[in-house]
């Protein structure tokens, strides 16, 4: 089955060369059309925004926003790996570690656009008001999770990681005050959108960090954190996630307070017990 990505390539000299620019923006941009508008993606191209949706009618869509579905089924496939790592056989070698630190430097201010304040301050009020944190998210997304859980158990003592061959017993302790913090990525994993299903039957709190408007996991989150993910190498990048990450640690270490510097305070003091140095 051709893909949306061999399409456009496919029709690309038989385009008007209005299309041709749009094309060529989408081909270059994959990832981030699935948060763009007509109208944005127009402006960006130096278009109309009528010749963005002619495009998408004359390589076979019924509507743009059928175009944009199937540009992020493709973003979603299992070839995804594949198709990145033979983009990044081709790079020059004398410049593809600054493309690399490039690449990541982007997705930061990228992702730092799209986040408000707001956002990330009633993320940290929520997981400051938890009973208790349940975390989840597996494959890559270890990289985010992993992260949030030691430094959540850290500062506030209430965070557990759910792993993935405990799910059933897991989700069983839910409760009605908790909250729920999960990473969902491509490969979107079908058990942390049924894991996002418990919670909300249990009336627990979601915040969910993805890099999609159009990810499953949006329409069942209560609160939802997106974060770029491209990345010069054929696997995606996590970098702006943590980062996320991170501006919520710094927001409830703000907002909590004396809480905050007590739980740290008697963790160092457990560390030094437990150390052998300090025997």
């Amino acid at each position: 089955m051709t893909t949306i990505y061999e399409q456009l390539q496919e029709q690309f000299h038989s385009l008007s060369h209005s299309q041709q620019k749009v094309a060529h923006y989408i081909l270059e941009n994959m990832e981030e059309m699935v948060v763009l508008s007509a109208a944005k993606i127009a402006e960006i191209s130096a278009v109309s925004e009528a010749t963005v949706h002619r495009l998408a009618q004359t390589i076979g869509c019924k509507s743009f926003l059928e175009m944009k579905q199937e540009i992020h089924n493709y973003n979603c496939a299992d070839n995804r790996a594949v198709k990145n790592l033979m983009a990044t056989t081709t790079m020059q070698e004398e410049t593809w570690l600054e493309q690399h630190f490039v690449q990541e430097v982007d997705n930061i201010i990228l992702t730092s656009r799209s986040i408000y304040k707001q956002e990330i301050n009633q993320a940290a009020r929520k997981l400051l008001e938890a009973k208790h944190i349940w975390i989840g998210g597996w494959r890559m997304s270890l990289t985010v999770t992993s992260y949030m859980q030691f430094v959540l158990k850290y500062m506030l003592g209430t965070s557990q990681f759910i792993p993935p061959g405990e799910i059933a017993e897991y989700t069983a302790n839910f409760q009605q005050k908790d909250v729920l913090f999960v990473c969902a990525f491509p490969r979107y994993d079908y058990q942390i959108l049924k894991i996002v299903e418990v919670a909300k039957r249990k009336g627990m709190y979601v915040i969910a960090l993805t890099d999609s408007s159009l990810a499953p996991i949006c329409q069942h989150a209560d609160l939802t954190l997106f974060a770029k993910n491209k990345s010069k190498s054929f696997l995606d990048s996590y970098t702006a996630a943590v980062s996320i990450c991170n501006a919520i640690i710094n927001e409830i270490a703000y907002i909590g307070g004396e809480r905050i510097k007590t739980n740290i305070a008697d963790m160092e003091d457990y560390y030094a017990m437990f150390n052998p140095k300090n025997k």
